[in-house]
């Protein structure tokens, strides 16, 4: 498609589940007659801003029967739940058809990148999300997969994988560096061809870590439970294929105004397929670059530049910008060899906790120490106060991820362009 066929299609599907669930879910036509807006008031892209976003902490307060459509049977949808990795974990709720499509975006994706029928998938999760049947390819004996739980031991994993010998793997992004340094050296036992990294944001050194022990060719995805795939890299790597026949996304400031192509703003999705639990405008929290760029690949899907990570994981300095929690990987330290893991967490708007995993027969120099201070205090302000942690082992959340930078400040106001 043309990217103006893309937009019609978007503005008719639009259009169509604001008039739905205003008459049809009871969240929305109670939030939107509290904003003063009907679906007759939206005529055109130009009007997003008067239809109300959510977050999803709205979402919560709601009974689970008042954000489903009313003509929905609650008994027969499949319940899951969002990785809460923020502490707000929610219920999505979606019938057989909507995970068919989220099938269909995924499979697109991972066939434009090389996947094949053949291919033995190992997937590494959280076991809450292992299916409970097989679907149709299985029952056919085609793409075999195995699930590995991100609870289990490293080396209980690198067995499964070993004996499994999969040609692609996919998993948290976390997930797979911890594999990888699992493995250390190249891996010989198989040979995989594809890795898919999902869920939390990969930064350059560690997306270049993981493709050279595993010898493949990495391509990082970008999906989240309330939505599935949202967009994906191409073997180009030139930005990710936002789904736009799947889902509206729009990049905002802090006054809900659209951001120009290659300015940061905050990501606000629209799920156009999804009428049993609809989802308008919903604040994903994340921050991403929207590109007028078309990608040599040939694709027509519009492009985003990155995915900066979560908004509530950008960290505050002591005048109230906002840092993107990218310049921590590896800033402030010149030489990381001796690092094997670290995690940076912002207690308050002057303090800053930084937790590091040394690796073994390594140590740390004064110097080092001092050279990190100096570089952070000059971007976060002299008055930050800094403690570094040297721990054992950094635990995963609840979700079975490892967040590498996490915010407790609130009432952040400005993103910090040019850091």
């Amino acid at each position: 498609m043309r990217p103006s066929e893309l937009q019609r299609l978007q503005l008719k599907q639009f259009k169509a589940l604001l008039n739905y669930a205003y008459e049809n879910v009871a969240f929305y036509h109670k939030k939107f007659r509290a904003a003063g807006f009907k679906p007759d008031d939206f005529n055109g892209f130009k009007d997003l801003k008067k239809v109300p976003s959510i977050t999803k902490f709205e979402v919560q307060e709601f009974d689970l029967r008042d954000v489903v459509a009313r003509n929905v049977d609650l008994g027969s949808l499949i319940n899951r739940t969002t990785s809460g990795s923020t502490g707000v974990p929610l219920a999505i709720l979606v019938d057989s058809s909507v995970e068919d499509f989220e099938s269909a975006v995924w499979l697109r994706a991972m066939f434009d990148d090389g996947f094949r029928f053949k291919d033995r998938l190992a997937v590494v999760t959280d076991p809450r999300s292992f299916p409970k049947k097989k679907n149709a390819f299985q029952r056919f004996g085609i793409v075999k997969r195995r699930y590995i739980s991100i609870f289990d031991s490293v080396e209980k994993q690198i067995a499964s994988l070993k004996e499994f010998k999969p040609d692609v793997i996919r998993g948290y992004a976390s997930s797979l560096s911890i594999l990888a340094r699992g493995l250390k050296d190249f891996v010989k036992e198989f040979k995989l061809r594809l890795i898919i990294s999902t869920a939390e944001l990969l930064d350059q050194q560690s997306k270049k870590f993981i493709s050279s022990v595993f010898g493949a060719e990495l391509f990082d995805f970008y999906a989240c439970s309330e939505f599935g795939l949202l967009a994906w890299e191409c073997k180009e790597h030139n930005g990710y294929h936002v789904n736009a026949d799947a889902v509206l996304m729009e990049f905002v400031d802090d006054d809900g105004e659209a951001v120009a192509p290659e300015e940061r703003g905050e990501i606000v999705c629209t799920s156009l397929y999804n009428s049993i639990m609809p989802l308008i405008r919903y604040r994903l929290e994340d921050v991403g670059i929207p590109s007028e760029d078309q990608c040599s690949c040939g694709r027509t899907l519009p492009l985003m530049r990155l995915i900066e990570g979560r908004k509530d994981d950008f960290l505050t300095t002591t005048d109230g910008r906002l840092i993107s929690p990218t310049v921590f990987f590896p800033y402030p330290f010149e030489n990381t060899n001796w690092i094997k893991w670290f995690r940076v967490i912002q207690e308050s708007r002057k303090k800053l906790v930084i937790q590091v995993v040394v690796k073994e027969d390594s140590t740390v120099s004064d110097l080092i120490l001092e050279v990190a201070m100096r570089k952070i205090h000059e971007l976060f302000g002299e008055d930050m106060r800094l403690k570094f942690e040297f721990v054992d082992e950094i635990p995963q959340d609840n979700s079975g991820k490892l967040r590498k930078v996490i915010s407790h400040v609130n009432g952040q106001t400005k993103i910090c362009v040019g850091c």
